[in-house]
Formats: C-alpha cells, structure tokens, sequence
C-alpha cells in the first residue's frame, strides 16, 4: 500500500506540472488565434477604408466600424484613428480616452486592457502602411475564458483517469512484490532451524528479481538448517568431552568406593576357603558378600549411567532429587579429600523441573567438581533448591576463595581454566551453559561478601511451562 501511494503521488505531482504547462500552452495557443482572427478582421477594415480615407466618406468609414464590431460577439470595438484623431468609432459617443493614449505611433503589439471590468485584446492595424492611420479593434476574452476552463475540465479529467490507472497499477505492482515478501518475512517468523521442512520453505514467484530472491532465501535457510546441524553437533561433542574428563576426576573416588567391598569381600572368601565354618557362619559371610557386590553394581551402574551418551529428552524430574543423584555420584571424591556435602530447599513450592535427568545430572556433577576443587580439606559443599518466577534453581555453593575480579567475565569461554594444564579442559561452565541454554534455562552467578562463589542452574519450573 505504502509503494502504491508513494506511486499514484508521482503520478499526481508529475501530472500536475504537465496540467499546468499544458494548460498555459493551450492559452498561449488560443490566444494567438484569437489574436490573429482579431488582426483579420481588422486588415479586411483597413483594406476597405483606405478609399473612404480618401475621399472622406465618414458615412462609409462608420459603416464599416460597426459592422465589424457586429461580426461577431467577441469584437467589443472597432475604430479608426488618424493622427490623434479619431475618424469613425463603434462605441456610443466618445472613444475611450485611455484606449487613444494606450498605443504610440507605429505601436501594433496586442496589448491586454480592462474595459468596463473585462479584459479586451486590442489590436492595432496599419491604413496603407499607416501612413492614413490605423485601424483598432478590440476582442473580448470572455469566450477565451470559457475555453480555457473546458481545456482545464478535460485536462482534470485526464489527469483523475491516470491517477486512479497508476494508482491501480502501482497497487498491483506493489502487491505483486509485498506479497512474496511478507511470505517469506513470515516463513522467517516461524523458521526453527531444528525442525526439518521438506521441500522450499517458500514458493519463488513473482518478477524474475522476486523469484530470485525466493530461491536465495530458501537456500539462505537450508544454510542456517545446516549450520544449525553442524553447531548441534559440536555442542554434543562438547558435552562429550567433558563428560569424559569428568568421569576421569570421578576415577579416583570411586575406586576407593570399589576397593572396600572388595577388601571384605576378599576377606569373606578366605574364612569360607577354611571350610570350617557353621551354617549360620557360612550364610552371614555370603550375605556380606552379596553386599559387597551390589555396592560394587551400584557404583558401576552410576558411573556406566553418567558416561552413556543418549538423546536429550526433557521430562518433569524432582530437582532435590537430580541434587542428590549429583552429590551422590560425587560424594566418594569429596570423602577422599574430607569436603562435606549437603542437599537443602530453601522455602515451600513445587520444585519439579523440567529436564534431561542425565544432561542436568552432568551440569551440577561440573559445578560440584568445581566447587570441590577450590574447596579446602574440612569444608563443605552445598546444593540449595531455590525458586523465582517461572524457575527452580539448583545453586552450588563452596568455601572456596571465590572468582578474582579481573577474570570473572572470562569464566564461560571455553577452554578458559585456572586448573594447572593436564588438570582441566575448560569447558566444564561452558558446557554447563550450553545445557542450561538448551533446557531453556540460565547459569546464574553470585559471589557473596564472604568469600565462595554461588553458581545457579535455573530451569523452568513444570507449572511455568504447562501454563505458557
């Protein structure tokens, strides 16, 4: 709409101006007919006055006078002068002295003058050369007038059909090009990369650059499709990596979790090797040792159950649980190196959070490796439950000596570490950001007066996402 106005106003603007310059044409025009019909009609006087100047036949001289005033309705006047003199006139008693004065000797331009309130043409032409006078006669511009209006009516009219034909066709035009636009401004809207469409994303019509530019479109969004594919892909193998690191610091905890059953189981076969041992001997020793290997399965199963790499699948899951399935898996390296470790819900409310249970799992076991790590011998590691709008937190505290100032904006690049080298990858807080990001949550950090740093998992809220 806006290029169809923005077209019938050129058409409008440059219309006008041809109306104008036409119209003045036009006038110009009809004024030198009118002009040369009034020299006409005064040369057909003055060729038939030159004998009666001769003989001074007044009679015949006013005879001619008024019958070229009567000739037609636009003569207002006719009159001969000679000299100063005034020799026969069609007006009724005196010749207009302003009309006498308004011409010199040998003057014989048309000149426009106003007679009794109306514009006359007077017209001036030589008797013989002028040497017996003039011959004066005056047009009335009335009909010219009307002329002018007519031409000015059917210029009007010409000029409303052209504006409503340009505004129609730029109408057409700028419908022809808004709507392929808008087409793909909406396909645009509503294009998730994550999400394949077979076929174009839209139809390439219209002019040869509008099709075009369909065809650069689709293939500009099968290029964000692969793009897209392609930074997946990268963050999977990111989360990769550094979910294998994190099980190589897990490593050594858990080894200390295995060797104690193994070191009673050892013992158990041993005192049955004996073969001297009561029934209900024999029994307690084989129930210790079914024990010993269900601890032994279990820590395995957790360690196989974090380093499986699946699908991200989001599912409601209590976040004071997915807290204690973390400290649980970390709680054997933290032993080794005297670090407590405890789960709390600070106030009341649902906190089911919609997650990946193995994705965030691997985000808070990255967050309290962390927090073990500038945690010192003796101290504690917290997980506190948290809720705000919309969003349950999972926040790690530690006592550690917090963040330094000068690199805290630093800390989400990857491979950015303050681990010695062999000791860290880097990208334990930017993978946790990036499954943050992909359960349509955020890393939040805080760093208290008192020293530690306080790192927030915020995901939606179960509610918040089934009422949005």
């Amino acid at each position: 709409m806006k290029l169809a106005l923005l077209a019938a106003l050129g058409v409008v603007a440059m219309h006008a101006v041809h109306l104008v310059i036409g119209n003045r044409i036009a006038s110009r025009a009809l004024l030198d007919a009118q002009a040369e019909l009034g020299h006409r009609v005064a040369r057909l006087v003055a060729e038939q006055a030159d004998d009666p100047l001769l003989v001074n036949d007044v009679m015949t001289l006013y005879g001619l006078v008024h019958s070229a005033a009567a000739s037609s309705g636009d003569v207002s006047y006719c009159f001969i002068v000679r000299g100063d003199h005034v020799v026969a006139s069609s007006f009724d008693g005196h010749t207009p002295e302003g009309l006498l004065r308004l011409r010199g000797a040998g003057d014989v331009s048309p000149v426009l003058v106003k007679l009794d309130g109306a514009e006359v043409l007077d017209l001036s032409e030589p008797i013989l050369g002028g040497s017996l006078g003039q011959v004066r006669l005056g047009l009335g511009m009335k009909s010219l007038g009307v002329l002018r209006r007519e031409l000015a009516i059917h210029l009007g009219e010409l000029a409303l059909g052209v504006i409503v034909a340009g505004f129609a066709a730029a109408f057409l035009a700028g419908r022809a090009i808004a709507r392929p636009v808008n087409e793909m401004l909406e396909a645009a809207d509503r294009f998730d990369p994550a999400v394949l469409v077979e076929g174009p994303i839209v139809e390439a019509r219209g002019s040869d650059e509008v099709a075009v530019l369909g065809h650069r479109f689709n293939k500009m969004m099968r290029r964000l499709e692969a793009a897209h594919a392609e930074q997946e892909r990268a963050r999977q193998k990111a989360v990769e990596t550094e979910r294998l690191a994190a099980l190589g610091s897990l490593v050594a905890g858990v080894a200390h979790e295995v060797n104690n059953p193994l070191a009673g189981l050892k013992n158990c076969v041993r005192r049955l090797e004996r073969g001297d041992l009561a029934e209900p001997k024999r029994r307690e020793y084989l129930a210790l040792m079914d024990e010993g290997l269900s601890r032994i399965e279990e820590v395995v199963r957790r360690l196989l159950d974090y380093g499986r790499p699946h699908a991200t699948r989001l599912e409601p899951r209590s976040a004071p649980e997915l807290a204690e399935d973390a400290v649980r898996l970390v709680r054997p390296l933290l032993e080794r190196r005297r670090i407590g470790a405890s789960v709390a819900v600070d106030g009341v409310g649902d906190a089911t959070v919609l997650a990946d249970r193995r994705q965030a799992g691997q985000a808070l076991v990255n967050l309290l490796l962390n927090a073990a790590y500038v945690t010192p011998e003796g101290g504690e590691v917290r997980v506190r439950i948290r809720h705000r709008d919309g969003q349950v937190g999972l926040a790690v505290e530690d006592d550690g000596p917090g963040i330094p100032l000068e690199i805290r904006d630093r800390i989400l690049d990857p491979f950015f570490s303050t681990k010695p080298e062999g000791e860290g990858t880097g990208l334990g807080l930017s993978v946790t950001r990036t499954i943050a990001d992909a359960h349509g949550g955020e890393l939040g950090f805080e760093f208290p007066e008192r020293g530690g740093t306080v790192v927030t998992l915020w995901l939606r809220a179960v509610a918040a996402a089934r009422a949005s």
